[in-house]
C-alpha cells in the first residue's frame, strides 16, 4: 500500500523535475557576450539609499536626505518613453523619467538604480539607445545602474556602457525540489556570461547570496520589519559588510552606520 502511494507520488513528480530541467536551460546562455564598452559607474559612498522613489511627493522629501534612489520603469514602445510605476497600470498617473530628472535641482549629485519592470530581449536595443541618451543629458550615466532579471537583455545594455544589476531570483519552489546546488550553477553561469556590476535581491537571499558569491557586489532590498531596532541593527550589520554595496529602505531618512 505504502510502495504504490511511493510509487505514484515518484511518477507525479516527472514531469515537474523535467520541468525544472528545462527552465535551466532556458534561462542559462549559450555563449558569452564580448563587451565592447565600459562603464564608468560606482557606488555612492553612503550605502542606505531610498526605496521605491515612484512619485514627485517621494522625490522632493528624498533626494536631498538620500545619495541614492531606487524607482520602477515600464518603457513604452508606442510613446518612446519611459513611465516611473512600479506595476503597468501605475502608468496611468503619466510620470515620465525625465520630468521625474527634472524635478532634481542638481541631478548629478544624486546615484540612481533603475528597476527596468520590462525590459527584454526584444526591446532591450531600444531601451539601451534611449537611456544612454537621455541620462547623458542629465551627466548621470556614470551614477546610474540597470536592474532586471534577464540577462540575455542586460548584455545588450551593459554592451551600451550603461551599469546592470542582475536581479537574482529567490526560486523559492525551484530550491524546494533541488536543492540549492542546481541554482548556484545557473545563476553563477549567468554571473560569468554578464559580468555584472552587482547581483540584487531580496535581504533574506543575503546567507545564500553572501556564501554562494562571496566575491560579487550585492545589494538588497524589502528589510524585515523595517523602523524597528531589529530591522535598523540588521540594516547596520548589511552595510558593513565590504560586498554589500547598497541596502534600499522605505523609511523617511537614512540608518547611520
Amino acid at each position: 500500500m505504502n510502495t504504490n502511494k511511493s510509487s505514484q507520488m515518484y511518477f507525479k513528480k516527472l514531469p515537474l523535475f523535467f520541468s525544472l530541467l528545462l527552465f535551466i536551460a532556458s534561462c542559462t546562455p549559450k555563449t558569452d557576450p564580448t563587451f565592447s564598452k565600459q562603464s564608468a559607474f560606482s557606488f555612492s559612498p553612503n550605502k542606505i539609499w531610498a526605496h521605491r522613489v515612484n512619485s514627485f511627493e517621494e522625490l522632493e522629501k528624498k533626494h536631498q536626505l538620500f545619495e541614492g534612489m531606487e524607482i520602477d520603469l515600464f518603457y513604452s514602445n508606442a510613446t518612446h518613453n519611459f513611465y516611473v510605476a512600479h506595476d503597468e497600470i501605475d502608468t496611468l498617473s503619466k510620470i515620465i523619467l525625465e520630468e521625474w530628472i527634472k524635478k532634481i535641482p542638481n541631478p548629478e549629485k544624486n546615484w540612481y538604480w533603475l528597476d527596468l519592470k520590462n525590459l527584454n530581449k526584444k526591446n532591450a536595443n531600444v531601451i539601451a539607445s534611449v537611456l544612454v541618451d537621455l541620462l547623458n543629458k542629465y551627466g548621470i550615466l556614470n551614477k546610474t545602474i540597470c536592474e532586471n532579471r534577464n540577462v540575455k537583455a542586460l548584455a545588450v545594455l551593459k554592451s551600451s556602457g550603461l551599469a546592470v544589476s542582475y536581479w537574482v531570483n529567490s526560486d523559492v519552489t525551484f530550491r524546494k525540489f533541488t536543492g540549492n546546488a542546481l541554482w548556484k550553477k545557473r545563476v553563477a553561469k549567468n554571473i560569468a556570461y554578464l559580468k555584472p556590476d552587482a547581483l540584487s535581491s531580496f535581504w533574506w537571499m543575503h546567507p545564500l547570496l553572501d556564501s554562494s558569491f562571496p566575491d560579487e557586489n550585492i545589494s538588497y532590498w524589502h528589510l524585515p520589519d523595517e523602523g524597528t531596532p531589529e530591522s535598523i541593527e540588521f540594516t547596520k550589520v548589511l552595510c558593513r559588510l565590504s560586498n554589500v554595496k547598497v541596502v534600499l529602505i522605505d523609511d523617511d531618512e537614512p540608518v547611520a552606520y
